[in-house]
């Protein structure tokens, strides 16, 4: 079976410039992404989990019950459209709170991983921060970075440390999922 790690901001969804996704009236999927979660939901044998870093409750811009609500929307609207979410995983606190859930750490993966073993053959991950990256890696998993939100700036910043080179770059969720397909079904 496989298992695939999506980051939500910037991956799903259209990050805000200026701050944190505080309601649904500020989510807006990034084009493709509903279509991307709804092939890969068609796709036997996979799983589908958000694993997401949002500070902005640790920081106090934003509350979990916000989250949550948005996360429930958000899963909602994917399921409208054919796709499913499997779970959904987030860390809410900040950089300097070094909690090992919070990516590049890969608690959020590994928890996901422990509810579901069967699960494990296959891992990927697909996020726009080279943290995602590193947080893949440290559980075996196929890093895609995609180029929407931060990810083009991102690629700036990719060295030759193998903790956090990506194994592919994607210009968005639809072609991470075609390489993703493409790998698992070949």
């Amino acid at each position: 079976m496989t298992v695939v790690f999506l980051d939500r901001d910037g991956v799903i969804n259209e990050n805000k410039p200026n701050g944190y996704v505080k309601s649904w009236d500020e989510f807006a999927f990034i084009p493709g992404a509903k279509e991307a979660l709804r092939k890969l939901a068609e796709t036997d044998g996979v799983k589908i989990f958000i694993v997401s870093n949002q500070a902005g409750v640790g920081k106090g811009l934003v509350s979990a019950a916000q989250v949550e609500e948005v996360n429930v929307q958000m899963k909602r609207a994917v399921e409208a459209a054919g796709g499913r979410i499997d779970g959904i995983l987030y860390c809410p606190h900040k950089v300097e709170d070094r909690c090992p859930d919070r990516k590049p750490e890969p608690g959020l993966l590994l928890r996901a991983l422990r509810q579901n073993r069967k699960y494990a053959r296959d891992r990927f991950i697909v996020g726009d921060a080279l943290s995602d990256v590193a947080a893949g890696k440290k559980v075996a998993a196929v890093a895609i970075l995609v180029k929407t939100g931060r990810g083009r700036d991102e690629l700036k910043s990719i060295g030759e440390d193998d903790n956090s080179k990506p194994d592919y770059i994607a210009e968005d969720i639809s072609e991470a999922t075609d390489i993703i397909l493409q790998r698992i079904c070949h």
